[in-house]
């Protein structure tokens, strides 16, 4: 037939009744007749048919056809027509002889529409059928025309992103599972559906299941094979897998991984063929779910070890299908399972049985490989397709198959998309400002999120660097919500996010800026406006740091002082530190405390207290002169002040070696250092120590009070001197005299239960410059000096001399007797009432130490023994005020820790605190129980 003849039939209708293949299209009936097809088909894939059509019209939009749908039958050995259903992605126009018009299309499944589709997406907590289904679902040519049948279940996956096409997401995620679809056709060829599953005994059988091996050119059979041949490739033995999982880390001795070695029956394979791979951060939390992504790998490898290849006219044929050799002397013999073979990949090459000859052969045009295709089998009868009008098709079918007893999966042939560095908006529930968990984690939205709420449900838990991490120790800052993180991937894999540093915008401005002179760091309160701040400033001449909180304004200021608000720097304020505070301050040093102006190098010692142990010195050489000159004089001696102070000497001289107990120290921090003996409080200066308030200053000892001056003791009071003194006054003056002067007010000196003695070398002087001097006594007063006396008792005036006696006056009265009453003061009696003692063993907690069994030795020497109370107290009643004690815990387990007190009254509420250091004494009872003492 020429080609005017076929114009005529083309326009009559009749060309494409009864022909190997026919197309339907939108532009109508008989509007495009197929010459050619050449397809391929793969499962976990989709198919695509490149199609040559001609047409009688030779002006047709191409844009008309670009993504509708279309359908190709190819007819069957029985007559009946079998469709491929698709959708056109590809039309050109290849050129015209004479009425005639040839084109080219391209039919495809409606996955090729996800090539067309990138996104940015995150699913959370999804299987990746969730995932699957809700990508697909986003194109109306896919929804519904999809399902999953699975022979297992899929787990959830924590963290799955999508940062590629919808195409490349879609198959990395079902290659990665170790899925795989085929094609189901509608009947009607309206329509055509992806079946995912993941084994080939779900593939549907051939409509005759047994397919026979003919060899070319002895039979006709549209339902053979005419060639079938066997490909075996070498691949790996083993795979062996390693991952981390973050929140139960592996021990290097017991690592996490898995090892799958491949099966066996695949010949002489050499042992050393492994594949060794870290597949990146947590992969799989169990080792069950390990186990299976190996052997789903280990599959694909085993998979492409054994394939077939058959060649022939097999009109039913697809990808995707399961059918049994027959008829094969290679595998007749063998076991019903080994002829079973399932259709991995077809390819066919169709030339219509249309009644053209001498059709052009245009660019593109798929006339060659037809060509070729039927000139290498021009011997094979079973791929001619006549027509009865005379016209003889070509059908030729290519088939890759393998046994359908060995497990399939889809090469992985899409991988993850390369990332790079990202920002997001760390975000958590409304109201909130800081979010995390148990390992400091965030939550984050990326800003090009679009899906997503900016809330705690935007991602999963996000891991932070920090600046140092480790068990219990590290740095710990926290992103806030609000915040921009820099976001970084572990390994470049997408689902494995991690916020490596935050940055500055428009909305989050840094504390300091401009000048580049402050650095450091400044937190915020949690729902506040107060902050921490650590800030550094590096001014020329001028360095400094201040450690700063907001709460009580309490500030440690360091270097060079000056007054900063925010990113200002203003005034000088001073040189050296400056420690302040708007609430409460505590200094504490367990085993010593020194406070010192005297100049020192930066690399003295901190305990090097020469200079002050000097002074002690010579307040001791002092203490001891003039207590040998008092004692000498018969006052009292000063040797219990001067021994308290030659302890407290005592106590500011030691030395300390520095930890030789190992480890690792580069050499350094060896030798031995100044030390405390006793934890005692030293201050010293060269220039002054100052003590002021405009309250009250308190000074108490439990023992002694030493003070002394190497000149002049100055004491200027305001008001009143007044001293209360349990045992006795004694003053003495070496040189320059006494004097006790009373500008107005009278002196009273009284002796309430004793004497009062007045002795001078030389004169005694009692004077009364205005008034009269009075000298009454209850008992008598008696005047003596050489012998004689005058003694007035009892009434009576005797004046006795040795020698004359001298009465001289203008005039004398002896007259009867007479007498004058004198009222004598009342002296008052009695000593201070008894008090009680108190004291409490705590643990360095606060909490009490109840039932510890204690000996208390007193300052007058007696001993007390008992058993602390529940809250940990005990009271010792009737003691004299002032008391001391010595209390030893003989049974107490808890850390060496004590309180003692003295009170007056009964509200232990009130009771005043000493905390005191234990030590081991010998008569501590149980020597297996060591015991703590201390003097309160």
């Amino acid at each position: 037939m020429n080609v005017q003849n076929l114009a005529a039939a083309l326009r009559g209708g009749l060309i494409q009744q009864g022909r190997l293949l026919k197309l339907d299209t939108p532009l109508g009936p008989n509007a495009l007749t197929v010459q050619r097809a050449i397809g391929r088909s793969m499962i976990g894939r989709d198919y695509i048919f490149t199609l040559d059509v001609v047409s009688l019209d030779n002006d047709i939009e191409l844009k008309k056809l670009i993504a509708q749908p279309i359908t190709l039958w190819v007819q069957q050995a029985s007559g009946e027509y079998r469709p491929f259903h698709g959708y056109v992605y590809t039309a050109r126009r290849l050129g015209g002889d004479g009425d005639l018009t040839t084109y080219q299309i391209t039919l495809q499944a409606w996955m090729h529409v996800l090539k067309f589709r990138r996104d940015q997406k995150i699913w959370i907590d999804k299987t990746v059928e969730d995932i699957v289904s809700d990508v697909l679902n986003q194109h109306p040519e896919a929804r519904g025309r999809f399902r999953f049948e699975l022979v297992q279940s899929l787990p959830n996956r924590s963290y799955t992103r999508q940062s590629e096409t919808d195409w490349n997401f879609v198959h990395r995620l079902l290659e990665s599972e170790g899925l795989f679809g085929y094609w189901e056709q509608a009947d009607d060829g309206q329509s055509h559906t992806l079946v995912i599953t993941d084994r080939l005994d779900t593939f549907p059988e051939l409509s005759a299941k047994d397919v026979s091996f003919y060899r070319a050119g002895t039979q006709t059979e549209a339902v053979a094979f005419t060639q079938w041949s066997g490909t075996r490739t070498l691949h790996s033995v083993s795979l062996a897998t390693r991952t981390f999982d973050y929140k139960n880390p592996a021990v290097p001795s017991n690592p996490k991984g898995t090892s799958v070695p491949t099966i066996g029956n695949q010949g002489d394979l050499p042992d050393q063929l492994e594949v060794y791979e870290y597949t990146g951060a947590y992969t799989y939390l169990q080792q069950q779910r390990g186990d299976k992504l190996s052997r789903i790998r280990m599959e694909e490898w085993e998979s492409r070890a054994k394939r077939f290849r058959g060649v022939g006219g097999i009109r039913a044929i697809d990808a995707g299908r399961r059918f049994v050799l027959t008829d094969h002397p290679a595998h007749d013999s063998g076991p019903a399972e080994q002829r079973e073979f399932a259709t991995i990949a077809v390819v066919w090459r169709i030339e219509n049985n249309i009644p053209v000859t001498q059709a052009p052969n245009f660019p593109h045009s798929l006339h060659r490989d037809i060509a070729d295709a039927r000139a290498g089998r021009s011997g094979d009868a079973s791929l001619q397709v006549p027509h009865a009008d005379g016209a003889v098709g070509f059908y030729l079918v290519e088939v890759e198959a393998q046994r359908a007893s060995v497990p399939y999966r889809s090469p992985f042939e899409h991988e993850k998309p390369t990332m790079h560095l990202e920002t997001a908006i760390v975000v958590g529930p409304p109201g909130e400002e800081v979010y995390t968990d148990e390992l400091n984690r965030i939550r984050i939205h990326f800003v090009w999120d679009r899906v997503n709420p900016g809330n705690q449900s935007a991602s999963c838990w996000v891991r932070v660097v920090q600046s140092d991490t480790g068990g219990g120790y590290g740095g710990v800052h926290i992103p806030r919500i609000g915040e921009e993180v820099l976001i970084d991937y572990v390994g470049g894999d997408c689902d494995r996010p991690l916020a490596v540093g935050r940055v500055y915008n428009g909305a989050a401005q840094p504390q300091w800026h401009s000048n580049g002179l402050l650095s450091g760091y400044r937190s915020k309160e949690y729902a506040g406006s107060g902050f921490n701040e650590l800030a550094l400033d590096d001014a020329t001449s001028q360095n400094r740091v201040r450690l700063m909180s907001s709460s009580g304004n309490s500030i440690l200021h360091l270097g060079y002082l000056i007054d900063q608000q925010g990113n200002t720097r203003g005034a000088y304020l001073g040189s050296g530190f400056d420690l302040r505070t708007d609430a409460y301050g505590a200094v504490r040093a367990t085993r010593g405390l020194y406070v010192t102006t005297h100049p020192k190098s930066p690399t003295s010692q901190p305990l090097d207290v020469r200079e002050t142990q000097q002074q002690l010195v010579n307040a001791e050489s002092l203490l001891e002169s003039l207590s040998g000159v008092s004692e000498l004089h018969q006052a009292e001696s000063l040797k219990p002040g001067h021994d308290a102070m030659r302890a407290f000497t005592n106590a500011t001289q030691d030395s300390v070696s520095g930890t030789t107990s190992g480890g690792r120290t580069a050499g350094g921090g060896t030798g031995s250092a100044s030390a405390f003996r006793e934890p005692v409080m030293l201050f010293g200066s060269p220039a002054g120590i100052g003590l002021l308030t405009q309250q009250s200053v308190q000074v108490s000892a439990d023992q002694h009070v030493n003070l002394v001056s190497g000149q002049s003791t100055h004491i200027a009071i305001g008001k009143s001197l007044l001293a209360s003194i349990g045992q006795k006054l004694s003053l003495f003056v070496q040189n320059a005299g006494m004097k006790l002067f009373a500008g107005k007010g009278k002196v009273e000196i009284q002796a309430q239960s004793d004497s009062i003695e007045v002795t001078a070398q030389k004169a005694v002087k009692v004077v009364s410059a205005t008034d009269r001097i009075e000298i009454a006594a209850d008992q008598g007063i008696l005047l003596t000096s050489g012998g004689a006396y005058i003694r007035i008792k009892d009434g009576n005036v005797e004046v006795h001399a040795p020698g004359k006696i001298d009465i001289k006056g203008a005039s004398h009265t002896f007259a009867g007797p007479a007498s004058t009453n004198f009222v004598m003061p009342h002296l008052p009696q009695g000593a201070a009432a008894p008090t009680d003692l108190e004291f409490r063993l705590v643990d360095p907690y606060g909490r009490p130490s109840p039932g510890v069994e204690y000996k208390t030795t007193l300052s007058d020497g007696s001993v007390k023994h008992g058993v602390l109370d529940a809250d940990g107290y005990a009271k010792i009643s009737g003691v004299p005020a002032g008391t001391s004690a010595k209390v030893q815990y003989l049974t107490d387990k808890s850390p060496p820790k004590s309180e003692v007190g003295i009170k007056t009254d009964s509200d232990w509420s009130l009771f005043q605190s000493i905390k005191v250091t234990a030590k081991p004494v010998a008569d501590a009872g149980n020597s297996n129980d060591p015991d703590r003492s201390g003097t309160a």
